[in-house]
């Protein structure tokens, strides 16, 4: 028991090996890095315990940090919208945009305490998956469409309109 604990633990380490060099973000499905994760030597005892464990570790792993994502995100969107005249997306790093953030919010002990939590969390770093997400999206505040970075497996957002029969396109 100790010993498959610890292989879990060790596949675990590995998946945040693999967040850390963005080879995994919260949107990542299994059968997209699944060839990856299984030539990773601590891939096989986890293998051992079970066909299933390897994978379930990893959706666990990635909808715990999806879930912590979608909570920092509304944080993190109101403390852009109201620091964009201050901090500007230039080509600065994740690391000096969580330092702006934190000097930013300085005044505000609540929010300095988030985004201090925030950006202690690395490589599952909340501000750094922000950064990237405003970076890809040239700066640009996106709130209203879905963030690329997000896993939408519950989303019931309309895919289009569905036209009846006899309806003309308008």
């Amino acid at each position: 028991r100790r010993a498959e604990k610890a292989q879990r633990d060790a596949f675990r380490d590995k998946l945040r090996e693999f967040a850390k060099l963005g080879t995994v973000i919260p949107s990542t499905h299994w059968r997209s890095v699944e060839d990856k994760i299984a030539s990773d030597p601590c891939y096989e005892p986890v293998l051992a315990q079970g066909r299933d464990i390897p994978m379930e570790i990893f959706n666990d792993f990635v909808d715990d940090w999806n879930e912590q994502y979608r909570r920092d995100r509304s944080t993190l969107l109101r403390l852009w919208e109201s620091s964009k005249k201050e901090i500007k997306l230039d080509e600065s790093t994740g690391v000096d945009f969580s330092k702006k953030l934190l000097d930013y919010s300085a005044n505000s002990p609540d929010t300095y305490a988030d985004v201090r939590r925030m950006s202690s969390n690395e490589p599952l770093s909340s501000i750094m998956l922000f950064f990237n997400e405003l970076k890809a999206n040239g700066g640009v505040n996106r709130a209203n469409s879905r963030s690329n970075l997000l896993r939408d497996e519950d989303s019931s957002e309309d895919e289009g309109e569905i036209k009846e029969d006899g309806e003309e396109a308008g």
